[in-house]
């Protein structure tokens, strides 16, 4: 795991951002890591960008040693974290080993192991690489004092992912119909992004609130009961 601090450890401020890097932009056929959310830690006392760099899902990362690392930086403070893609599954992942208030995902997987979704056919090089699966999926990963907001587009593949996800009142399945797996990319370009991680991270998210600011509709995903999905609990 590359970790990097936008600021020292001992700054000030209570509250503290997690950001968690996803596989990758292909550049000239090469997936090309960089860290990402740059300004959505604007107002926190610092923003700690994580990249697992075996692009293993967390299954080649040793979570009691990174915790080690990062624990001069998230000791008394408020922890949020945040993530893209396999960022998204790493930022629930990490919620399951160190105390968090809010985790914001965009598209995140559910599980990449062939044995758990068989169809899922993305990332095959990368997944083929994973030795030892320490974390099949993200079953029983979601602690239940941190609230959750899992945004995901139904066009292409990642039904597959979002479906699978647990129905409870801390989490939050919004769908977007008409996005699919760069839902953040076009919800920045429209200038709804930052807007919605905020709100989120200020417990002031709504999906009437959403549908009034961005030009994509957003809904709850449908409950397996056939209503929609649990709305965050109050705060």
């Amino acid at each position: 795991m590359l970790i990097e601090a936008r600021d020292p450890a001992n700054g000030p401020g209570d509250r503290v951002l997690l950001s968690f890097t996803g596989v990758g932009h292909g550049l000239g056929g090469v997936d090309v890591q960089q860290a990402e959310f740059f300004s959505a830690g604007n107002g926190f006392a610092n923003t700690l960008f994580l990249t697992d760099i075996t692009r293993s899902w967390g299954n080649a990362l040793d979570f009691e040693q990174i915790g080690a690392a990062l624990a001069p930086y998230l000791e008394g403070r408020e922890v949020h974290a945040l993530g893209n893609s396999m960022g998204g599954f790493l930022a629930v992942l990490a919620s399951h080993f160190w105390p968090m208030k809010n985790v914001v995902c965009f598209v995140p997987q559910y599980s990449v192991r062939p044995k758990v979704i068989p169809k899922e056919a993305r990332w095959r090089d990368y997944r083929d690489a994973i030795a030892t699966w320490h974390y099949s999926s993200l079953e029983g990963r979601f602690a239940p004092e941190t609230q959750y907001y899992l945004f995901s587009g139904r066009k292409g593949p990642d039904w597959r992912q979002w479906r699978r996800f647990p129905e409870a009142p801390n989490i939050a399945n919004v769908l977007f119909p008409d996005l699919g797996h760069r839902a953040a990319v076009h919800l920045k370009r429209a200038g709804v992004l930052n807007p919605m991680i905020e709100a989120c991270f200020a417990g002031k998210f709504s999906l009437d609130w959403l549908n009034g600011i961005s030009p994509y509709r957003a809904e709850f995903r449908p409950s397996k009961h056939g209503g929609p999905s649990p709305r965050p609990a109050p705060r």
